[in-house]
């Protein structure tokens, strides 16, 4: 018995079990490395199943969508050109055909005048009359002058010719003859400076009528009887318009530019005359577009006999002209919107989408006019898809030719 106790005191197991909390912590340590170390193999079979999934879902969404977009099917139409008249509204101003101040030419004091602003008048009526005391004084006096000039004239003419049938005579010296004929000569000069002075005062006295320069009417007035006038003042004394035919002057878009052309009809509507169109035409262009506004200044000249368009009145002036085929038409519904611009998208000969930019002139609502970036061969996308881009394969679903020409050609380019 003795034997059996001292070989348990002896045995390293019984040992260690009898030491005081070494069993129990050792247990919890291994069990707690062996579930991290379980965890962590979870977490990575987790994450490698994830991983591939994942890849497989991408690879699979990016085939359907490379199927999809190899598989999509797109309708086109081709830009139509347009055979008729372009036309524009464009604002303008009615203006005189001529118009000139009518000033004073002598001076004095206003002794009548005859036409007042808004009165017709024709070329060379009597507009006013100037009295003009001072002149008449002073052609009185030129016109005496000449009477004196001239009679010393005749008197040297005389005694000229005398002393010429004398010095044939050889009864004067040459001397006494070279002195009669000198003194012809200066009398003679003296005759053509007073026939001048009296010629000058004349054309004073005559401008003492002012008279209309042309047929129009009298659009201002800027005198009255007793007043004092003078030759060369900056201020007119009348006013004189032409308002038949009226001008109007307009300012045409560049890329209308080669379209108008003298002779090209023009409708023009007034507020004055509500439901009214007055008839125009073209008479000529500035030949050059104004680099600031670029527009070409054009002129319409309207008939205006009655006299019932005022100049310096509103007009909404109705161009048409013949369109010479630049303009192509195309729906509405093609546009794509990009960051660089305004596009659509184009079809080519090998079914393969190209991009292009294009230059909208007129917006005419489920139309569109196109000056640049389509030809009329160019096979256009309709309603064409956000993710539409350069080099896409796509199938063509061609148009009925019923839907063709009712999605693409307009009935009109008038606006």
């Amino acid at each position: 018995m003795n034997e059996t106790a001292l070989q348990k005191k002896n045995d390293p197991s019984t040992k260690v079990e009898k030491e005081p909390g070494a069993g129990p912590s050792r247990r919890r340590t291994i069990r707690f490395k062996f579930f991290l170390l379980l965890g962590l193999c979870v977490l990575a079979v987790l994450a490698f199943f994830g991983i591939k999934n994942r890849s497989a879902t991408t690879e699979r969404l990016q085939q359907q969508a490379n199927e999809a977009a190899s598989d999509m099917t797109v309708s086109v139409v081709k830009p139509k050109k347009v055979p008729d008249s372009v036309s524009i509204d464009l604002p303008g101003q009615t203006q005189a055909y001529v118009q000139a101040p009518v000033f004073a030419q002598t001076s004095g004091y206003l002794k009548r005048w005859y036409f007042d602003i808004g009165s017709h008048v024709k070329k060379d009526d009597v507009l006013a009359e100037i009295d003009t005391p001072q002149v008449d004084q002073q052609l009185n006096q030129a016109k005496a002058t000449l009477k004196e000039a001239q009679a010393a004239l005749d008197l040297s003419r005389v005694t000229y010719q005398r002393d010429k049938d004398l010095l044939q005579r050889r009864v004067i010296a040459q001397q006494d003859f070279d002195t009669a004929t000198s003194d012809l000569g200066v009398k003679q000069a003296t005759v053509n400076a007073d026939e001048a002075a009296v010629q000058s005062l004349q054309a004073l006295e005559d401008f003492k009528t002012v008279r209309a320069p042309f047929e129009g009417i009298v659009t201002a007035r800027n005198t009255d009887i007793g007043a004092l006038v003078t030759s060369g003042s900056g201020s007119p004394l009348f006013v004189a318009a032409q308002v038949n035919p009226l001008r109007v002057y307009i300012s045409v878009p560049e890329n209308m530019a080669q379209d108008v052309g003298v002779g090209a009809s023009a409708e023009l509507k007034f507020n004055e005359f509500p439901g009214r169109t007055f008839s125009g035409q073209v008479v000529r262009t500035a030949g050059a577009i104004d680099p600031n506004s670029r527009t070409l200044l054009t002129e319409v000249d309207v008939p205006n006999a009655s006299g019932e368009l005022f100049p310096g009145a509103y007009a909404m002036v109705h161009l048409t002209a013949a369109d010479k085929g630049r303009t192509l038409v195309i729906p509405a519904n093609t546009l794509l919107f990009r960051s660089d611009g305004t596009t659509v998208g184009v079809v080519d000969t090998n079914d393969s989408v190209i991009i292009k930019k294009i230059k909208i002139s007129r917006d005419l609502g489920d139309r569109l006019e196109i000056t640049d970036g389509l030809h009329p061969e160019d096979r256009v996308i309709i309603n064409p898809s956000d993710s539409l881009a350069t080099g896409q394969k796509v199938k063509v679903r061609p148009l009925s030719e019923e839907k063709k020409q009712a999605s693409a050609t307009p009935a009109s380019k008038n606006s």
